[in-house]
């Protein structure tokens, strides 16, 4: 397979400051809502130095997995720590049960606003994130923390673009994502043993281990996700006519793709498409951003004529359960009030 239907943004005109007549700057912003519109996904160029972050960053990040089983369990979620009382943030580890064979950490907005996190209110989406101690990963946490909020301002440039490119008021797309509560996930893939591999389907039908499913298709359940992936690459993208695309890695790049709240929010306009993971018989590790809305925060969509809209938490609870690592999860009834 060849990349050939997602196209690739250079977002130099709207890191650097281009302004709204500068014909940069429209192609930039009429280059993402096409993107959103047709394919539901791009990869954007963003030049070294442009987030402010140092080059090694993501190897910075991938530390995280050098902790020792122990280390990593002490952060695991109630669901596979029964004496821990996180719910929603932290770490899980792989699932034999499940196709998706993989071991992450969920890093809330308190990471980088420590003012986010509100342990008293009982609802895990506004829990404080378990971190390892500093002594373990000397300088982990202020890289967690220079990642997320350089993620959280290219998630809004990407949301501005599309709210001046689909016609709208600034502050209809904007608002919502004051005081958001997007994720930060790292995510190892790990080799799969061969007697599981072995049960996981060839996806082009060749029986070629290199080519297993390890990842069930699924569109993402919310708005914005940036997604860095590492050289190994395996993230596929289905195609208008049902096949699957290879979306390769691209250095000083990210993948951009929009979920399904932002489908509906825009009335379909904007595409959540299906995607998968494939291979297996290496070690991977992606890093994907959710740039979401605040908890609380009411979603209308703009031609919606005062229905009410929903409140995004309650959405976001709702469709998580179709994910393994959040199945069986409990949201207490007050926390939604």
């Amino acid at each position: 397979m060849t990349q050939t239907s997602i196209p690739h943004i250079d977002l130099t005109p709207l890191l650097e400051g281009a302004g709204s007549d500068d014909p940069a700057h429209a192609d930039s912003v009429a280059a993402i809502v096409d993107a959103a519109c047709r394919s539901g996904f791009m990869t954007v160029g963003i030049a070294p130095g442009q987030l402010a972050l140092p080059d090694d960053i993501h190897a910075r990040l991938l530390r995280f997995f050098e902790l020792d089983a122990a280390a990593k369990q002490r952060l695991a979620r109630h669901k596979f720590e029964p004496a821990n009382g996180n719910v929603y943030r932290g770490y899980f580890p792989p699932q034999n049960e499940d196709p998706t064979w993989k071991e992450g950490i969920d890093l809330g907005a308190d990471v980088a606003h420590p003012e986010r996190a509100d342990a008293a209110s009982g609802d895990p989406l506004r829990e404080p994130t378990p971190q390892p101690p500093a002594a373990s990963l000397p300088g982990w946490s202020d890289d967690v923390a220079a990642y997320y909020t350089a993620m959280e301002s290219l998630g809004g440039v990407i949301a501005a673009a599309l709210a001046e490119g689909l016609g709208m008021p600034r502050n209809t797309l904007m608002q919502p994502f004051e005081n958001g509560n997007s994720t930060l996930r790292l995510i190892h893939y790990p080799e799969r043993p061969a007697e599981t591999l072995a049960s996981m389907p060839a996806v082009d039908g060749q029986g070629d281990a290199r080519r297993r499913m390890v990842g069930v298709p699924h569109c993402d359940n919310g708005f914005i996700t940036l997604l860095w992936q590492d050289r190994v690459g395996g993230l596929q993208v289905q195609t208008p006519d049902g096949d699957w695309e290879d979306v390769a890695p691209r250095d000083n790049a990210l993948v951009v793709n929009f979920g399904r709240l932002l489908s509906d929010w825009s009335g379909g306009r904007i595409q959540a498409t299906e995607h998968r993971i494939v291979g297996g018989t290496r070690s991977r590790h992606s890093i994907p951003f959710f740039f979401e809305p605040a908890v609380e925060a009411t979603i209308e969509a703009p031609n919606a004529d005062g229905d009410g809209g929903y409140v995004y938490g309650d959405r976001l609870w709702q469709r998580m359960q179709a994910f393994v690592e959040f199945q069986g999860l409990e949201r207490a009834p007050a926390a939604r009030d």
